[in-house]
């Protein structure tokens, strides 16, 4: 396959960023369209079909930018809609799942995996039906947190008094159990890790962002070029102030345009 130098990434909001973030972080050169679905944020409360319908526009969108892959940075899509994209269109489309399963299981050692999602995700079994699959002997336990992604969405840091309620109110039950890694089933979620980690300490979180960017370097032929990335920001409400976020997990994005959509028109 001929290197690739022109990618698109889409999230339902802000979280994909994270995803971006870390491939940024590894790979030079490339010119990445983001699409952030800012109007119809979350996703992971909408039913199967609702979530289908916005992943594919969502993909019709990038593909009217002329990229040469994409990559779902979004945990819902992923587990909803993956392999439905890729029966329907004809270009590589990675997600989230698999490269952040195979990461926990070769990481625990009580065999006992926590999963914290959406309602959408988490009622999907998507990542336990693959641990079940490929990992017999481990255990899967799905968490719902509806409400960390409004959260993000809206602004709330993680050192907020009610960012940090919310968290201990989600986690707590699970802090005495055998749980020892946990997926962050969401790319929103990163932006709450420190106090998710303060919350469940010695657990072994999994940063799905991370465990994508490094399948996408493997999977891809990515351009090797040394030049700088170039970046353009799409999102389908009003510019969301996204770089408020003084997050570690932002910081390899470069500055780029930013630019309204109208994504009913896909």
């Amino acid at each position: 396959m001929t290197a690739l130098h022109r990618i698109g990434v889409f999230d339902s909001g802000l979280g994909g960023l994270t995803v971006l973030n870390a491939i940024c972080a590894a790979n030079k050169g490339l010119s990445i369209i983001y699409f952030g679905d800012t109007a119809r944020v979350p996703y992971g409360s909408r039913s199967v079909e609702t979530i289908m319908h916005y992943a594919e526009q969502d993909v019709r969108f990038l593909l009217s930018k002329d990229v040469e892959a994409i990559v779902v940075a979004c945990g819902t899509v992923s587990a909803i809609a993956l392999s439905e994209l890729h029966k329907t269109f004809p270009i590589p489309i990675i997600g989230v799942i698999e490269p952040a399963c195979d990461a926990a299981a070769n990481l625990t050692v009580t065999r006992h995996i926590g999963v914290i999602g959406t309602h959408a995700t988490v009622h999907s079994s998507a990542y336990s039906n693959y641990i079940n699959e490929r990992y017999p002997d481990c255990t899967v336990s799905g968490i719902e947190c509806p409400l960390f992604v409004p959260l993000i969405e809206n602004g709330f840091r993680e050192d907020d008094p009610i960012s940090k309620m919310i968290v201990e109110r989600y986690l707590s039950p699970i802090r005495n159990t055998d749980i020892d890694t946990l997926i962050l089933g969401c790319t929103h979620y990163p932006f709450l890790i420190d106090t998710i980690r303060e919350t469940l300490p010695g657990v072994q979180l999994i940063d799905i962002g991370v465990t994508l960017a490094e399948t996408v370097g493997k999977t891809l032929p990515l351009s090797k070029s040394i030049g700088d990335n170039f970046v353009e920001y799409c999102f389908s409400d009003r510019e969301t102030g996204f770089r408020r976020f003084d997050s570690e997990h932002l910081r390899s994005l470069p500055n780029g345009p930013i630019k309204a959509v109208n994504i009913e028109s896909f």
